[in-house]
Parts: C-alpha cells; structure tokens; sequence
C-alpha cells in the first residue's frame, strides 16, 4: 500500500504532541486480543509492564499506542499520558487508574511495574482508522517518536475489522489465531476441512483436519492454548508458531470419516508423514 505524503510526526505535531517526550508503542497479540475485547480491557492491558530498562514507557510523558496490521503494519489504538508509575512489590494494593475488574488481573506476581495512565481526547477521532507502517524492526516494539517518522499507509472513513479475505487467501499463526477479528472467528467456526501447519523455523508441515463443533476455529483454539492440539510429534517439541492455512474446505454433507480420508490424501500429496509432523 502506498505510504500518504506525511508522517505520523507531522499529524501528531500539528495537535499539540511534544515529540521529543512522546514514545511510539507497538504492542503483541496479546494486547491486540485486549483491543478486540474493547478499548477499556486494552488500557487496563497495557497499564502493566516489565520494571527494568526495556519498559515501553522509560522516560516519555506521552505513549502513543498501536497493535499489530499484517507484519508490519500497526493500528492506532489510542495514546496516554504516563502520569505515574510505581514497582507493584511497593504497593501491591494499589491498582492503575485505567484498572477495569472485566479484563484478567496481570499484576499476581508482582514482578513488574504498574502505570496510571489518561486517555488524550485529541487524538480519540482517529482510533481504529489509522494504520501506520512500523517498518522492519518489529522487534523494536517501543521507539522515541522524535528519532523514528513513522509514514501513514491508511486513514479510514469508519473504525472497522478488515474484510475476510476467503478461506482460500486466509493465513494467520497460532499466536494470532484467539486476536482474529469476531467476524473472521466466526466464519472460521462455520466450516471443517483440511488445514496446514508450517513450522516457520523448519519449513516442515502438519496437515490436520477439523470435523467437528466449531469448525476450522474451534480445531485450532487447541493449538493457541496448549501449542500443540493433542498431536503426538508436536507434544515432544517445543512451542512454536505455527503458520496455519487451509487447503481444503469439506462440503457440507461431508462425514468425518470422509473429511478423514481427505485429510490422508494431502499428507501423501505433501510428504508430511516421511518428511513433516505427522506421525500416521
């Protein structure tokens, strides 16, 4: 997608931001599926953070926040004033100002900082509209707005989930899979069929297939929770992200024992029981 003709730093500039103070924040799934469940389970999410060095909001005034678009691409979610922090070991009783008792309790064991946070009014217009290119370094999760112009490749009309792109164009990875947009769940919830897993460090594949309650999603909620669905060459390694694809969708008046040899054909076709993750 092209980039439009200004940044990020200039949009921001031009409603008030310091960017000299103002730290750009481009979380995991993990607060991509807090965002999903609404915006005040994300600012609770991400109200908790590491206390070392390496904390998102290490010396800034302002965080201007974004979970992941596709590998590079980052949603804007909204951004904060950093009013406070404290060592949750300090004051184990004290909650962050944006705490919410519907989102899951991050703080149990201590070992992390706590922030009170304030929503910015001024930038609440363009939540969930605006997409920015974060570029390559996504490991860099968290980088000084001053020192890294980030160019906008999207501003929409309307805060809304991206179109699912067909079972057929539909990729994801296990850690993305419970962060998927409702409609795209959904969808993936109302058909069974074959699908591929693809071990990114290997290249080597698991074909599988889902013939039950739930579909495709309902098959692969598994995999998300416990990394490896009950399947036996995957139980003795070691968590991985799995990319996951489907290659076949079954027809509805397809039985399991149908679906089951067609799952079969594919592993033959792919080579997954001699060279992959399949053990029969």
């Amino acid at each position: 997608m092209k980039p439009y003709d200004f940044t990020l730093n200039e949009l921001l500039s031009k409603r008030g931001f310091v960017l000299s103070r103002t730290r750009y924040v481009r979380h995991d799934y993990r607060a991509l599926a807090a965002w999903r469940r609404g915006s005040a389970n994300f600012d609770h999410f991400v109200s908790y953070q590491r206390d070392d060095s390496l904390s998102p909001y290490n010396g800034a005034e302002i965080a201007v926040q974004f979970v992941p678009q596709g590998s590079t691409g980052a949603l804007f979610v909204g951004a904060h004033y950093v009013v406070d922090s404290w060592t949750a070991s300090d004051n184990p009783e004290r909650n962050p100002s944006l705490w919410t008792p519907f989102e899951e309790d991050y703080g149990q064991d201590l070992d992390h900082r706590r922030y009170d946070l304030a929503r910015i009014d001024v930038v609440e217009d363009l939540v969930g509209r605006l997409i920015i290119d974060w570029g390559a370094a996504t490991r860099s999760w968290s980088q000084w707005a001053e020192r890294r112009p980030k160019p906008i490749v999207e501003l929409r009309a309307t805060a809304e989930d991206e179109a699912f792109p067909g079972f057929g164009e539909f990729t994801s990875t296990v850690e993305e899979l419970l962060a998927l947009p409702s409609s795209w769940q959904n969808a993936l919830a109302s058909v069974n069929g074959v699908y591929l897993l693809v071990c990114p460090e290997t290249g080597e594949q698991y074909v599988g297939s889902a013939y039950g309650d739930g579909g495709f999603m309902g098959r692969w909620t598994s995999y998300a929770v416990n990394g490896h669905g009950g399947n036996k060459l995957l139980l003795v390694r070691k968590r991985t992200n799995y990319a996951i694809s489907i290659l076949e969708i079954a027809s509805p008046d397809m039985s399991a024992s149908e679906i089951i040899n067609r799952e079969s054909a594919w592993k033959t076709k792919l080579g997954s029981r001699a060279h992959g993750l399949n053990a029969n």
